[in-house]
């Protein structure tokens, strides 16, 4: 009767194996611990692990706001220098007292070979080709006679934005003007000659001056000139009182002899 039923349980559910005598169909199966994850991989697991964030009251969100802390980094950055940018205003400083003239260029985008070749040609010519940031230029004019050149820099934010200056130990207007012509990328916007800022066109107007031994000899030949004529006029005041002089003593001594 038992195995009858058995039987038809089989039928209904298939292959199905039956436990045989002393076999337990059920029994506690232990299952192994995984290892444990290796120290790196615990560390990443730690800080990749993911964090809510606690709530907080709308009144209390401004708290967390760094507007203000990013506002501080970005003045720090615009106005303060860094040890090696220290070197670079004494550089500038330094060629500001030594050149006669000092050219500020706008540059169009230009490759940093090109920059190279404009220095080159720059030395060509005995002048001196330097890039430096607005913040440089800040630190080492501010406060001093060339403060206005400050209006020719880069003011665009980025390091890339360096303002490219010319400088030139003799006053040679001439070569500056055939410099610019040799750059394409490189346009003349102000120069700075005997502390003064002087436009292209007022730069374009010194190439017609003569040369400083001309003017002195012209100069020179005026005063000769002046000084001939007033020995001159001297000259002849003293030779008109003289005979002056004379006339007025023979007069007097014609007068005495004349009879009574």
């Amino acid at each position: 009767m038992f195995s009858c039923r058995l039987s038809a349980v089989a039928g209904r559910c298939g292959n199905l194996t039956i436990p045989g005598a002393g076999q337990v169909r059920y029994k506690n199966v232990r299952i192994n611990k995984p290892k444990r994850a290796t120290w790196f991989r615990q560390n990443m697991l730690a800080i990749s692990a993911p964090v809510w964030n606690k709530e907080e009251p709308i009144e209390d969100i401004w708290r967390d706001c760094e507007h203000d802390l990013k506002m501080e980094e970005k003045k720090s950055w615009e106005e303060d220098i860094n040890q090696l940018e220290h070197f670079y205003v004494r550089e500038m400083v330094d060629l500001f007292e030594r050149s006669k003239m000092i050219a500020f260029f706008h540059s169009n985008p230009i490759k940093r070979p090109n920059v190279h070749i404009a220095w080159q040609n720059g030395q060509r010519i005995g002048m001196d080709l330097k890039e430096y940031h607005y913040r440089v230029g800040k630190v080492g004019l501010r406060g001093t006679k060339w403060e206005n050149c400050l209006h020719f820099w880069f003011k665009f934010h980025g390091e890339m934005n360096h303002q490219h200056i010319l400088f030139s130990p003799e006053l040679e207007p001439e070569k500056l003007l055939k410099y610019e012509r040799k750059v394409p990328e490189f346009h003349l916007l102000g120069c700075v000659v005997e502390n003064r800022i002087l436009s292209k066109k007022e730069i374009q107007a010194m190439v017609q001056l003569p040369s400083l031994e001309q003017s002195r000899g012209e100069l020179a030949a005026i005063l000769g000139h002046h000084q001939q004529t007033t020995l001159r006029l001297l000259n002849s005041n003293q030779q008109q009182l003289a005979t002056n002089l004379s006339q007025f003593i023979k007069d007097n001594s014609a007068s005495d002899k004349e009879p009574e």
